[in-house]
């Protein structure tokens, strides 16, 4: 009896074994990193005849790059030699089928309609183009469209079609053996990012702070069991990384954070899980990396951005900020992923938890300062207003007058930023208040204001270019 393949429309998908050389995998382990791409390193027992052996390693990632692809052996045996490598991507599918079916016989089963059964077409297989059959019958030519087929059957699958993304050596062995080997290539469709929840304490003065790992797998593969590691950096990648340039790499003591270790890994951080997991394919997991950590000492302030320039500032409000230190002084003091801080309160009256605000971090090292914008103040209104102004070719001279209302029931400072371009000399002259360069193009007011009250400034800005 001939076999015969079955093509449904919902794309039922055929396995074949077309080699029998490797063996169940015996471990995998991924490193990803936060560009969108990760590392895998895939180890398994790999049966070797004496001479050439064609090796069928599948389900690498849909998104490998092959050319970054490194074999070698987990023993000490070195008389196995990879000869040539293919990375077969066409994968089954019916348009894939189809068209490696081009003047070969097909029967293909048509919908039916109420009291209409459908019908069989059979004959060769003369174009598929677009949505149209065209079939070659012993009566003549028959074309049907795809959304009126329900099945098809071919009678065998077309041997360069895989079932999965699979890398074909030929390797040479001099001897026939059972080894371990470890493939190692980089792939695409993966990232992860961090996320960090801060809840505040009843007088804003102190922060708890936990953070999350959450990796996003859209890279065509899946990692059962994986060991799993994590860079936060800046890796710079031209195309193809060579990733062999790194096995020499010097580690720095490690500490423990949560579910991960966390090292120095060259000028960057490593995240190790301290236990296996899998991620699945078109998966979203997220893992503890920081545990509930409190009483991390925090400061709030305000501030007023004032400029010429409306792009160095954020209009006509005070934001509201909350700043801590990284240090271990501070309850904290580890190197800090970039990505997003959500601040969150308790209200007082039912104990539940409101957001607040959130902000973004860069990758943060330890005894570094972590400063928050999460909104704007409501009872703080600010008004500006200038009051002189002359302008050069290559000067500007402007006299502000600014007003700063606190309708709060509690006294606050606020500080009063003066930005002027990074292309421009900046003076302060004639100012009614103290102030201090915090850089070279930023000038700094700090202003005090009783609860309920109103304080105003003045001062000239004097920029040059």
């Amino acid at each position: 009896m001939k076999k015969t393949i079955t093509i449904l429309l919902t794309l039922t998908i055929i396995t074949q074994n077309l080699f029998a050389q490797t063996k169940p995998d015996k471990s995998i382990a991924i490193t990803i990193y936060n560009d969108n791409f990760a590392v895998v390193k895939d180890t398994r027992l790999i049966e070797f005849k004496q001479g050439k052996n064609k090796v069928l390693f599948s389900n690498v990632a849909a998104l490998i790059d092959p050319t970054s692809v490194i074999f070698k052996t987990v023993g000490s045996n070195d008389e196995i030699t990879i000869l040539e490598q293919n990375y077969n991507y066409d994968l089954v599918s019916f348009d894939a089928l189809l068209k490696r079916y081009i003047d070969q016989d097909v029967t293909i089963y048509t919908k039916g309609s109420g009291s209409d059964s459908g019908s069989v077409v059979e004959g060769k297989l003369l174009s598929y183009v677009g949505n149209e059959l065209v079939i070659e019958t012993d009566d003549g030519l028959s074309v049907t469209n795809r959304s009126n087929v329900a099945n098809i059957s071919l009678k065998n699958l077309p041997g360069n079609l895989v079932t999965k993304p699979t890398l074909l050596w030929l390797a040479n062995s001099n001897t026939a053996s059972n080894e371990l080997c470890q493939t190692t290539y980089t792939t695409g469709g993966i990232v992860w990012k961090s996320d960090y929840l801060a809840i505040l304490n009843a007088d804003e003065n102190a922060i708890e702070l936990s953070g999350w790992v959450t990796i996003n797998n859209k890279s065509g593969g899946s990692y059962k069991d994986a060991k799993i590691k994590l860079i936060a950096g800046d890796v710079r990648r031209v195309k193809s990384a060579d990733y062999r340039q790194r096995r020499n790499m010097v580690y720095a003591a490690s500490d423990s954070i949560g579910s991960f270790q966390e090292k120095a890994f060259m000028e960057y951080h490593m995240y190790s899980l301290a236990r296996e997991s899998t991620i699945e394919n078109n998966q979203i997991k997220q893992i503890q990396f920081i545990k509930p950590t409190s009483s991390i000492a925090t400061n709030k302030i305000y501030v007023y951005e004032v400029s010429q320039y409306p792009y160095l500032t954020k209009g006509d409000k005070v934001k509201t900020k909350f700043e801590f230190e990284n240090t271990k002084e501070n309850s904290l003091g580890i190197a800090l992923p970039k990505g997003k801080i959500r601040v969150f309160k308790r209200d007082d009256a039912d104990g539940g938890l409101e957001f607040v605000g959130e902000d973004s971090i860069d990758h943060t090292a330890r005894k570094e300062k972590v400063s928050l914008y999460i909104g704007d103040a409501f009872d703080i209104v600010p008004e500006m207003k200038i009051t002189k102004a002359k302008h050069g070719n290559n000067y500007s001279r402007v006299t502000r007058e600014i007003t700063l209302k606190n309708r709060k029931d509690s006294a606050v400072t606020v500080y009063v930023d003066e930005k002027v371009s990074k292309n421009q000399n900046l003076t302060i002259k004639e100012a009614s208040a103290k102030y201090e360069m915090i850089d070279a193009y930023t000038a700094r007011f700090n202003v005090k204001i009783d609860a309920d009250s109103t304080a105003t400034i003045s001062y000239q800005v004097n920029t040059t270019w």
